[in-house]
């Protein structure tokens, strides 16, 4: 089995606004689209899904605007129209005319954006605790695990993030020491962190004024077969946010597992790579 790097699988699209992505594997194009907490990028999210999965997928795992080593956006624009015009630009280059989408979180968001605005391009879409697309129907908004990363931003003390990180997991033990740090001195790096503090003050607005999602709005547009993943104990979109799009989008199935929370590849790797695998295995 061939293991794989972040260097060995790292590609940039140069230019005034450049997109950093990884690519490697054989078979039918697989979208790796990260979440937006603090120290993320794709290869942290989905690094450890190349070596499991490239030997029947090519896999393109983009760093979205803001995070990673792709360039940071101006605020003011939609946030998903900016991260989808860069992954166009990544699957043009690669020459990708069609793809699976798998989204963590944000990633999801997006993901389902790019079926929406492009269904030509996208097959089949899993998505892990995706955001903008359901609400807490029997807790507070802004979930707990959105309210300890907003409290990071506020004040990034290394407290203050080690409760957040425990707040996307259900068991703690997942996160090793060398996890922790790697994801602390990337959140804390000057650019990372003002993006994101910048990105999360934006979406606590949007969810004080907004009464519901333009995305929720158009999902019923969907006619892709879709996976969501959920863990039973997501404290940041939790497991009652699937419900709404579970009536509305028309091919969707929901696994739920339990013993995971917002981060089941975490929690649940070796489950979570099976349920993954027969999905978009199917004809």
């Amino acid at each position: 089995m061939t293991t794989h790097t972040p260097q060995s699988t790292s590609r940039l699209l140069d230019s005034d606004s450049p997109v950093h992505y990884h690519v490697a594997g054989q078979g039918p194009a697989l979208l790796l689209l990260h979440g937006s907490g603090p120290g993320v990028s794709a290869w942290d999210n989905f690094g450890w899904l190349f070596d499991e999965f490239a030997d029947r997928f090519t896999l393109i795992a983009v760093d979205q605007p803001g995070f990673g080593a792709s360039y940071r956006p101006e605020m003011s624009r939609d946030y998903a129209a900016v991260s989808l015009a860069a992954v166009r630009r990544v699957l043009e280059a690669e020459g990708v005319t069609r793809v699976h989408v798998l989204g963590n979180s944000l990633g999801g968001m997006v993901g389902l954006r790019l079926a929406l605005d492009h269904p030509e391009l996208v097959d089949k879409i899993v998505m892990l605790g995706p955001g903008g697309l359901g609400f807490p129907v029997f807790g507070p908004q802004p979930a707990e695990g959105i309210v300890r990363l907003i409290e990071f931003t506020q004040e990034p003390t290394r407290d203050r993030f080690e409760t957040w990180l425990r707040s996307m997991v259900s068991d703690p033990s997942t996160l090793t020491p060398a996890f922790i740090e790697r994801r602390w001195t990337a959140a804390t790096e000057t650019q990372a962190f003002e993006f994101t503090r910048d990105f999360y003050a934006g979406a606590l607005q949007a969810m004080k004024t907004t009464t519901i999602s333009p995305l929720l709005v158009r999902a019923a547009e969907l006619d892709k077969p879709v996976l969501m993943v959920a863990g039973r104990d997501d404290r940041a979109t939790p497991l009652e946010s699937a419900l709404v799009p579970l009536r509305t989008l028309r091919q969707i199935e929901l696994h739920v597992f339990s013993n995971a929370g917002h981060w089941v590849m975490l929690d649940q790797p070796r489950a979570f790579l099976t349920v993954v695998a027969e999905f978009l295995a199917r004809d």
